[in-house]
């Protein structure tokens, strides 16, 4: 029986599971490499994508543009995560503007390096209110959406200090724990329609670490501890977040994908 209903999913159907046509998707972050990427994934499955970064419009009307010259669907905005008044506004600007949201990406984040020591408040502030407090607040302004329509996906994104320690980055590993945490509480809150899943990718060659890729003894120290022997590069996240995003993923929520070629299993 069991192989009778395996033989039954055809190619097609099995396409159709990661297919996004029809949905809107709405990035956080978007005109960073990491989310950026994410959004270039989910517009070549079929969806519509909501740009949003901290960018003046004039900046993000030029990777409009660029998707719009790739033939996707795209649109932006800009939205700070760390503004209270952008946060309290967000769920009816988008039920005005785009009238439904069917996944969120919350891709926006920020880094402030140095030893905890020398941590000053307003570096853990700029820290936590971007990563942590703008993860939550935009995950609860479309959830609001997408109870109203039943269904939804949201992708939050971790990082390896959602799991273990680094250096110099206390903040940040404080912010990215606390991401992977909320995932599992929305997700249990939330199971009635909607799926909260993250990402947690590996080191990646972006703006926030490009100053560390110019140091060859930390970069050789690095690729010691990958499995795979390389850094990742931000299509390394489009078959997962695809697959989040997608009907392929209906049965599973609360968890966290570690996108980081092996390092968290070593």
């Amino acid at each position: 029986m069991l192989v009778k209903q395996m033989n039954a999913y055809s190619g097609l159907e099995e396409k159709m599971m990661f297919d996004l046509s029809g949905k809107k998707a709405f990035i956080t972050g978007g005109s960073g490499s990491l989310g950026k990427s994410i959004s270039k994934a989910l517009a070549s499955a079929g969806a519509e994508v909501i740009i949003a970064g901290i960018e003046q419009l004039d900046k993000l009307k030029d990777i409009q543009r660029e998707f719009e010259s790739d033939g996707y669907k795209a649109s932006v905005m800009h939205l700070d995560v760390s503004n209270p008044q952008h946060l309290q506004s967000l769920t009816e600007t988008l039920k005005n503007d785009h009238g439904h949201i069917d996944i969120l990406v919350n891709g926006a984040g920020i880094n402030v390096r140095g030893p905890i020591l020398e941590t000053s408040i307003e570096d853990w502030d700029r820290v936590v209110n971007i990563n942590l407090r703008g993860t939550f607040f935009v995950s609860q302004a479309v959830a609001r959406l997408m109870f109203e329509q039943n269904s939804g996906k949201i992708i939050n994104i971790c990082s390896l200090s959602s799991h273990i320690g680094l250096p110099n980055m206390g903040p940040y590993c404080a912010s990215k724990g606390g991401v992977n945490q909320i995932t599992k509480a929305m997700a249990i809150e939330w199971a009635s329609c909607i799926q909260v899943n993250a990402i947690a990718p590996g080191y990646f060659h972006t703006e926030l670490t490009a100053p560390l890729f110019k140091n060859p003894e930390w970069y050789n120290s690095i690729l010691k501890r990958i499995p795979q022997g390389r850094t990742g590069v931000p299509e390394d996240l489009a078959g997962t977040a695809i697959f989040l995003a997608s009907d392929a993923s209906n049965y599973i929520t609360g968890q966290t994908i570690y996108v980081d070629g092996g390092w968290i299993a070593s």
